[in-house]
């Protein structure tokens, strides 16, 4: 295979790896958004009894007399009273007549006919207790007031334990706010306002509650965030699994040893002969290689980078070669600021110093000069493989590319196990009875 076509291949690797994580992502987004499409359409689908509630009310009903629509209604009492949507309904319009005992009815017949779970039914019981206090205060009876009105508020803290994110609890202490400044001999104390507990039931996040809160474009939203973090974490992974099966792989020669091709070697860093010291621009150091980086602007949306060009001697028992750190990825412990971090201007210095203990890995080519002796030199690959100088061992390398990998591993599993989580407790835990 051709040096160019296995750069061409090399440098293919992360745009495909960009494709892969919009592929992914663009996936676990349109598929959150068939889910929360499908239950729409599921929770949409109406029961023959709904429909029948529907044409009782008509074009006209807000328009019609509660009892001309509870009349409608109760045509099909005989065959709805196993429809919580119809009985709810005929229960509104009997307690805005005050039907109380004809509600208490229906809702024995709702009970036989197994309309409602035992929390739902209570509830419906408790809009019926609510109407019935109203009523007893009305007509003078304000013991029997304040026991409804204190059954009522049992009713409701018990239902709001169970199910915090349900609404009818928190409708019901809302409806018994409004009316105890009317009826002060009858009101139970409330001390917190029922839509603050409704609006902190739906924030919570151990509960899951502020997931379930979400409509479609936050949950689409989220989800993209998630998968994209999780695919950021692999990228970072992979990366480092990359880089470090790359080293590991391949052994340490001597200078003298080494042949022609991609090779590692190992020694100390030193001036070419004749040659003056290079003089970093910030620490004023002497060194054989240095680089700038400037940031300006508040965000560093600017930054500008300089590095020196000239060539860097490896030596190690055996022999010397040049590198020529053109293109080179340059990992040194060396590094210096100019302390200016507020806010627009930042500078930061990298460099290898004279007698530095490098690794390098790189092209190695070998020519004669004209005396007849072997000259080496190491520069960047033409396949696209990295030039790699460093004053950090193999080791330590190897090290702080498990830390990348490990930190990449993580990431993803934290993505995805939020996503997993965000997924149960959306679609699989039960919030209402």
């Amino acid at each position: 295979m051709s040096p160019s076509l296995q750069r061409t291949l090399r440098e293919l690797r992360l745009p495909a790896l960009v494709a892969l994580s919009v592929i992914v992502v663009a996936a676990s987004v349109w598929s959150t958004r068939q889910i929360e499409q499908s239950r729409i359409t599921a929770q949409s689908v109406q029961s023959v009894c709904s429909r029948l509630v529907d044409e009782a009310f008509g074009l006209d009903g807000a328009r019609t007399p509660d009892n001309v629509l509870l009349t409608r209604l109760l045509v099909h009492r005989s065959r709805c009273t196993g429809d919580p949507t119809y009985v709810d309904q005929v229960r509104r319009l009997m307690l805005n007549v005050q039907r109380v005992d004809d509600a208490r009815a229906l809702l024995a017949e709702a009970e036989r006919s197994h309309a409602f779970a035992r929390d739902g039914l209570a509830a419906q019981r408790a809009w019926v207790d609510l109407e019935e206090a109203r009523q007893a205060l009305r007509s003078g009876d304000a013991r029997r007031a304040a026991d409804l009105r204190a059954r009522l508020v049992a009713t409701t803290n018990r239902l709001r334990a169970a199910w915090p994110e349900w609404a009818p609890p928190y409708a019901l202490l809302a409806e018994l706010e409004r009316s105890a400044p009317v009826e002060p001999v009858a009101a139970p104390t409330v001390t917190e306002n029922a839509y603050a507990l409704e609006r902190a039931a739906h924030r919570r996040l151990t509960t899951g509650a502020i997931v379930r809160s979400l409509n479609i474009q936050q949950a689409c939203a989220a989800v993209f965030a998630l998968a994209t973090l999780a695919m950021l974490g692999f990228g970072i992974a992979l990366g480092g699994v990359i880089a470090s099966v790359g080293m590991r792989r391949m052994p340490t020669v001597s200078v003298a040893n080494a042949k022609e091709g991609y090779v590692e070697l190992a020694g100390t860093l030193h001036l070419p002969p004749r040659a003056d010291a290079v003089i970093a621009p910030l620490s004023h150091a002497p060194g054989v290689w240095y680089a700038i980086e400037s940031n300006f602007g508040s965000r560093g949306s600017h930054a500008g980078r300089e590095r020196s060009a000239q060539r860097i001697l490896l030596r190690d028992a055996t022999g010397e070669v040049a590198i020529d750190p053109a293109g080179a990825d340059v990992r040194t412990r060396h590094v210096h600021g100019n302390g200016r971090f507020a806010p627009y201007h930042r500078e930061t210095e990298r460099t290898l110093r004279e007698g530095d203990t490098a690794y390098v890995v790189g092209e190695l080519a070998l020519s004669r000069s004209r005396t007849g002796a072997i000259e080496r030199s190491v520069r960047a690959p033409e396949d696209g493989r990295p030039l790699l100088v460093s004053n950090y061992t193999e080791a330590e390398l190897i090290w702080q590319e498990r830390i990348w990998i490990w930190s990449g591993v993580f990431l993803s599993v934290l993505a995805v196990a939020a996503l997993l989580w965000g997924y149960l407790q959306r679609y699989e835990v039960r919030v209402v009875p």
